[in-house]
């Protein structure tokens, strides 16, 4: 019961930051340029910089060469939704404009903006190294595997090489890289910068939970309509992926906090980027949003009852 309640009041504490950014959309006080720069502001700053002072205050070298089996678990996990979710769409017989959003959909989570911000609430800034582990795989499938997919959909080119070049280009890419690097080499920044990576750090929950209240203003809440298509995406969501997530957890070793963070980051909402995806390449933007929007507010439900199950 107390982590149950634990869990009730994080959720609690991260519903009250969304439903401010939601209050700011609905008064005006928040514009498309504001969204965009914070956006802006977290991906090319303040993400970077967090992975940075993460990675030098909770992780360790020894921790980190222990790590193999925590990457192999998240790109195994990936890879059996990816394969599932696209069985499930053709058995369901999902038209192809819907397919790949549908895919997507189903087989990545929200594991920055919504992910990082509700396993610090549950775990503490300890979950952070895990937190990042979990992303780098997951924004790897994201953007050669999923974005793909969506292009596909559209009936436009899929993968290409300057895909590739433009991912590994990618302030979060790099910041994470850079903080691996750091760690491995046994390098210690000096006080002064870790203070500035403090500050940036502790930006980026409020921000981002601040963008998805906008977000989900801005694809309408009366427009949220709850089809077949989007009820088994749920299903997979907060079902199916944590389910593999634990399995992969048992097969490979992953325990204890390592273990509890794959698990909630697993079950997290639709990754937003479908909706920016679909709209950009043509593909069912209506549902991408819909299935966005509706699994956000599905997760505040979900994830205290999850907690009752770790």
């Amino acid at each position: 019961m107390e982590t149950f309640l634990h869990a009730v009041t994080s959720v609690t504490i991260i519903l009250l930051l969304t439903a401010t950014g939601y209050f700011c959309a609905a008064k005006g006080w928040m514009s498309a340029q504001g969204k965009a720069f914070i956006s802006k502001l977290l991906m090319n700053i303040a993400v970077p910089c967090m992975c940075i002072y993460s990675f030098q205050v909770n992780l360790s070298r020894e921790l980190l060469e222990q790590s193999g089996r925590m990457l192999l678990t998240g790109f195994c996990s990936c890879v059996l939704d990816f394969a599932l979710a696209f069985a499930l769409g053709k058995l369901l017989h999902i038209p192809r404009r819907r397919l790949g959003v549908f895919i997507m959909m189903c087989a990545l989570s929200n594991s920055i903006f919504i992910g990082l911000a509700m396993c610090t609430e549950l775990f503490g800034s300890e979950c952070t190294p895990s937190v990042m582990l979990y992303w780098m795989v997951s924004t790897t499938f994201m953007q050669l595997g999923g974005i793909s997919l969506v292009r596909w959909s559209g009936e436009t080119t899929a993968f290409s090489s300057k895909m590739l070049l433009r991912f590994l280009k990618t302030p979060t890419i790099l910041g994470t890289l850079a903080a691996l690097a750091l760690v491995l080499l046994d390098i210690h920044l000096p006080t002064l910068v870790l203070s500035y990576g403090r500050y940036m750090n502790s930006m980026v929950t409020p921000l981002a939970l601040l963008l998805t209240g906008y977000i989900i203003h801005e694809l309408g809440v009366k427009n949220l309509r709850l089809d077949r298509t989007i009820g088994v995406m749920l299903l997979f969501r907060f079902v199916a992926a944590p389910a593999i997530c634990v399995l992969f957890c048992a097969l490979f070793g992953v325990t204890g906090l390592a273990r509890n963070v794959y698990i909630v980051e697993s079950a997290m909402p639709v990754v937003t980027q479908t909706v920016v995806a679909a709209s950009e390449y043509g593909a069912d933007e209506q549902l991408a949003a819909q299935g966005a929007a509706i699994s956000t507010l599905a997760c505040f439900v979900v994830t205290p009852v999850l907690m009752l199950l770790l």
